[in-house]
């Protein structure tokens, strides 16, 4: 059997092992699911948030759907990073997936689809098949046999993976529109943001290396109540209020302390209780002070108007910004790994 691509650390097995069924299943249903999502943002949800008329124009959060159907991008996209276990050139590979999948959606979105059943079956299995070519491809050239994974993974890709995909949950659940009255953005807010969550959960459990049944046990109801969160959050208030936006904080804050907990190794159950406070403790500080400045560039430059300008949409007036916020979720993630990978330590269980 093949040897994975990084060394080997002291005392650990590289060579490959089977996934278990319950396994590819559970990847297999949020690559679906992701899919799903975003075809139902193409396809129901913009045509509601995209001005309409001779004279229309945007305003702030008017492409609010697109959004959404971004977020469901990059969960799609932390759910292949998950299935190929982090591997460099495996990564590399869905990396520029998603690339072509940003631009399919700059695309489709261009054509204005109506919503029906038939779109969003063809695009939903475009993605899945799509998914399904790059995997097992991507896995091959990491010298890795298709339906195999390395029993040291790349842990610190798969792990900011997971923290991204946190970020992205707490992100898109405080999606706003103009008016912030559309039963829509409701919907669609709540149910990317759910999925998301359920995205990390299972990302920061399968960066651990091995699934135990204590892991497993843990990240079951883990996921279960992250995903009922932004329902919750969505439907408590109909209007954005100072509550709402905590309780997403609050959140995204547990989230990223659950990710790291189901990556690490702690060997008490009082080491874990202690990195938990300090994980939360400067994920709280480091949220605004990560996220206020690349929003500030955001605004500043404008580069969702560039999007906007490429899907043939209405321009955002002037005294407004055409504001991208989920892909902050990038940077935030990927810092946030930079900070509290040392909290994921030891060997698998």
């Amino acid at each position: 059997m093949s040897s994975s691509n990084a060394p080997a650390a002291a005392g650990v097995t590289t060579r490959p092992v089977r996934w278990p069924w319950t396994d590819r299943l559970l990847l297999l249903g949020l690559v679906a699911a992701s899919a799903l999502v975003w075809a139902f943002g193409v396809t129901d949800l913009q045509p509601v948030s995209e001005p309409t008329g001779p004279d229309a124009f945007g305003e702030n959060n008017t492409y609010w759907a697109r959004e959404l159907r971004w977020a469901a991008l990059i969960g799609l996209a932390v759910v292949l990073v998950v299935a190929v276990r982090g591997g460099r050139r495996a990564t590399a590979a869905v990396l520029v997936a998603g690339g072509g999948w940003l631009a399919a959606d700059i695309v489709v979105d261009r054509f204005d689809p109506v919503s029906g059943v038939a779109l969003p079956a063809l695009a939903a299995a475009l993605l899945c098949g799509a998914a399904a070519l790059t995997v097992p491809a991507a896995a091959r050239r990491d010298g890795t046999a298709a339906g195999a994974v390395h029993a040291v993974p790349g842990r610190a890709v798969t792990f900011a993976a997971a923290l991204v995909a946190a970020a992205a949950a707490g992100l898109v659940t405080l999606t706003e529109s103009p008016t912030d009255v559309e039963p829509e953005l409701m919907l669609g807010s709540a149910l990317t943001g759910s999925l998301l969550a359920l995205i990390a959960v299972a990302a920061g459990t399968h960066a651990a290396g091995v699934i135990s049944r204590r892991r497993a046990l843990v990240a079951v109801p883990a996921g279960v109540l992250a995903a009922s969160v932004p329902w919750l959050l969505r439907y408590s208030s109909a209007q954005p209020t100072t509550g709402r936006t905590l309780g997403t904080v609050a959140f995204t804050v547990a989230l990223v302390v659950v990710v790291v907990l189901l990556t690490g190794h702690g060997p008490r159950l009082g080491n874990r209780v202690q990195d938990a406070a300090v994980v939360a403790a400067i994920t709280v500080f480091a949220l605004p002070g990560i996220l206020l400045p690349f929003a500030l560039a955001s605004a500043v430059l404008s580069v969702g108007g560039v999007f906007t300008a490429l899907a043939g949409n209405p321009a955002v007036h002037d005294a407004d910004s055409d504001f991208v916020g989920i892909v902050l979720a990038i940077p935030i993630g990927l810092i946030l790994h930079l900070l509290l990978r040392g909290f994921i330590r030891g060997r698998p269980e």
